[in-house]
């Protein structure tokens, strides 16, 4: 037997040594290698190193890889200059680099399959797979698969989205909005699942929803057009709302219905669907009743309407919107 086929046996045995795999012979044979050549030993224990640093908790036949990683460099030789443990670490160094690759990328395929849209200053469009619509309203997020499994279609809101899902009886759609799911086969519907808000709203317009809390889901209730629900995150409560609010996807449709509201009321729906900062000054002005709808208008020409209407000073500082004025009259 050549050197060279003598350093390919013992380099064979190296990693069966340090899994604990080697025959009695063979550790005998391996053993008296260590003893006689310093450097063989000097490589055992470099390949130690890289073998302790590997993922824990993996398995693989570090052997196998070995003996492929041979037979792709078939003629490997000794050049003069560099020791034999220059090239078998280089060799292990790539070969536990590759093992460490392979694990990355069984990682990165299980996630890689997932999207995710966040929407800012202004709510985006999203149209998932099976041709179902989805606005994401600002300062929200939506995860979702680029591809359904074969038993439901799933997806994750955290904040606020209007949802148009299309029909398949076969398999449901879900959402999971944090701590409440919501079940529907093909309706469309809005979810309010912002973190900070103690509840998860949803107001239905066409179809059938159902909503469940994640704790509990053999309990649920079921909405149809034109009526809501919410689920109270911290009492776990789930609650049916026979009428739902008309402004409830005012951020989408940008059409306000107030009737006898107060101008707090009207501020603080601007301030959502406008993504702006009014300020009462006074609490006399904030108690005014109006009556009046907007249908597709800019806040500037909301604004001047309520100025005209209750006779109001409007100021700006900053980004606050400030109004003032004498209050309602008698």
């Amino acid at each position: 037997m050549s050197v060279e086929d003598k350093h390919r046996d013992f380099n064979s045995l190296i990693s069966r040594y340090l899994s604990g795999e080697l025959h009695s012979d063979e550790l005998s044979w391996f053993q008296e290698e260590l003893r006689s050549d310093p450097e063989k030993q000097a490589m055992l224990d470099e390949y130690r190193l890289i073998w302790d640093s590997a993922v824990p908790g993996q398995s693989y036949d570090l052997d196998a890889e070995w003996t492929l990683m041979q037979k792709k460099l078939p003629d490997f030789k000794i050049k003069s200059g560099h020791s034999l443990l220059f090239y078998t670490y280089r060799i292990a160094v790539v070969l536990v680099l590759g093992v460490l690759l392979s694990f990355s990328l069984i990682y990165v395929s299980r996630t890689v399959g997932m999207e995710r849209v966040v929407a800012e200053n202004e709510p985006l469009e999203v149209v998932l797979e099976d041709g179902t619509v989805v606005i994401v309203n600002r300062y929200s997020s939506l995860k979702y698969s680029r591809k359904y499994t074969q038993e439901e279609r799933k997806v994750y809101l955290s904040g606020e989205a209007w949802f148009d899902v299309a029909r398949d009886s076969t398999m449901p759609f879900v959402i999971d909005a944090g701590a409440a799911l919501v079940e529907v086969l093909g309706t469309s519907f809005n979810v309010n699942a912002y973190k900070d808000n103690p509840t998860v709203e949803i107001t239905v317009e066409s179809g059938l929803v159902a909503l469940s809390g994640k704790e509990d889901m053999k309990d649920l209730i079921v909405m149809k057009a034109g009526s809501g629900g919410s689920y109270n995150k911290n009492q776990r409560e789930l609650k049916l709302i026979p009428a739902s609010d008309p402004n409830s996807i005012s951020w989408k449709t940008r059409e306000l219905f107030f009737d006898a509201s107060t101008l707090r009321e009207v501020a603080e729906l601007l301030n959502k669907v406008y993504d702006t900062d009014i300020v009462i000054m006074s609490e006399e002005l904030a108690s005014c009743p109006i009556t009046v709808t907007f249908r597709d208008q800019t806040l500037e020409a909301i604004l001047n309407v309520l100025e005209l209407t209750l006779d109001l000073q409007l100021t700006r500082e900053g980004d606050e919107i400030r109004l003032d004025g004498e209050g309602c009259v008698e």
